[in-house]
């Protein structure tokens, strides 16, 4: 079966006007298709032949000449193919103009013609013990131009048709290399929009509180206002970057977390841990913050005493990336189940960025609430050339 396969696609290439789809075919592929068309040819004409002879002729002998001419024209060809392969490149040869192809493809028959007949009747006088073949005779040149005739033809009559093909299918992935560039873009545009996202409230509150800490906790003012600078130089590099890593989104929701402990006066704890052979995977930036912003708002701060919001980053034994935002505030509600705003942007940069390989689970830790980031292992040049991909076939 692999034999016939490897076969069929010799002869689709054999007659393809696409010179490189000869490449990475056997050669002992290539030789036998030639053989077997060239064979083909010597019992068509010896057909031919014989019928309009009306029998005269000698129908065996005239086999033999018949296919020994036409066994050295088509490994004239095939060779003459070879050797344009070998100086000129296959490469080269298929992002010719279609006039200079066409004019190669005509010629270099034309060639192995006039040189396949030379051989042929050579060999077949010297067979007869006549010496050497007069190859410039009047009847063997109008016999090589009507057997060039003829392949031109065949080949030209099918160029034309893969050469539309060829066209249809430029055009086409042409069009869809645009619809790719201009979907890119949405999500690009969608991306970095929804990952710069800072509420305009969190930064007036902090900054509010800034000023009345001055005076009397000017210690705190000054921790306070160190964070939020060390939050707002992470935003704004995140609203220009594609990738963060694990790392630098931990130390920005450390940032947070600290701001938003000096501003409920120690109503809230956290506490951050991540493996350290993990901190250098790339991650989706500002991924976290709409986590911990969910469990503080809703889960802590309706809470009088406050509470604590735990961040945890692990390899799960799907051998994934397993990050856990928890707070025993509370408890489960609508909101946290999933219908908040930053919420539901965080599924759609998931989506977008990983497709069906991440997921987010909110889940009842009793007391409080669990979220559950489940995200793929992967290099920053795998997620780079995935996310190409979800964008090139959108």
């Amino acid at each position: 079966m692999q034999v016939i396969s490897t076969l069929r696609s010799a002869w689709r290439s054999w007659w393809s006007p696409y010179f490189k789809d000869g490449e990475g075919q056997p050669l002992w592929a290539i030789a036998l298709v030639t053989m077997l068309f060239s064979a083909a040819i010597g019992i068509v004409l010896t057909a031919f032949s014989w019928v309009f002879s009306a029998g005269r002729l000698d129908l065996w002998q005239l086999l033999w000449r018949n296919l020994v001419i036409s066994e050295c024209i088509g490994f004239s060809i095939f060779g003459l193919f070879m050797l344009a392969a070998k100086l000129i490149g296959p490469a080269r040869i298929d992002g010719w103009p279609n006039l200079q192809r066409a004019l190669f493809f005509s010629l270099t028959p034309l060639a192995g013609v006039v040189i396949g007949y030379a051989i042929g009747f050579t060999l077949l006088s010297w067979a007869a013990g006549r010496g050497s073949f007069n190859w410039l005779s009047g009847w063997f040149v109008a016999g090589a131009l009507m057997i060039w005739a003829v392949l031109t033809l065949v080949w030209w009559r099918f160029y034309r048709r893969e050469l539309r093909l060829a066209e249809t299918e430029k055009q086409l992935a042409a069009d869809r290399a645009r619809a790719a560039e201009l979907e890119r873009q949405a999500v690009d545009a969608r991306l970095r929009a929804l990952q710069a996202q800072i509420e305009p409230h969190f930064l007036f509150n902090t900054l509010a509180n800034v000023v009345s800490l001055v005076d009397a906790q000017p210690a705190d003012a000054k921790r306070m206002l160190e964070r939020l600078i060390d939050l707002l130089r992470a935003s704004l590099s995140a609203s220009r970057a594609r990738h963060a890593t694990l790392g630098q989104e931990v130390d920005l929701c450390r940032a947070y977390l600290e701001i938003l402990s000096i501003r409920m006066g120690g109503r809230l704890r956290y506490d951050i841990a991540a493996a350290a052979d993990l901190r250098g995977l790339p991650l989706p930036p500002m991924l976290l913050q709409p986590l911990i912003e969910n469990a503080v708002q809703h889960g802590l701060e309706p809470k009088v005493e406050g509470g604590y919001v735990r961040v945890v980053a692990t390899r799960n034994v799907e051998d994934m990336l397993e990050i856990r935002v928890e707070d025993n505030g509370v408890g489960f509600s609508s909101l946290t189940r999933g219908g908040g705003v930053g919420l539901s942007n965080l599924r759609e940069r998931l989506a977008a960025q990983y497709g069906s390989r991440a997921r987010l689970a909110i889940e009842d830790a009793g007391p409080g609430t669990r979220a559950r980031l489940i995200l793929p292992l992967e290099s920053e040049e795998s997620a780079v050339s995935h996310v190409a991909a979800l964008e090139a076939h959108t």
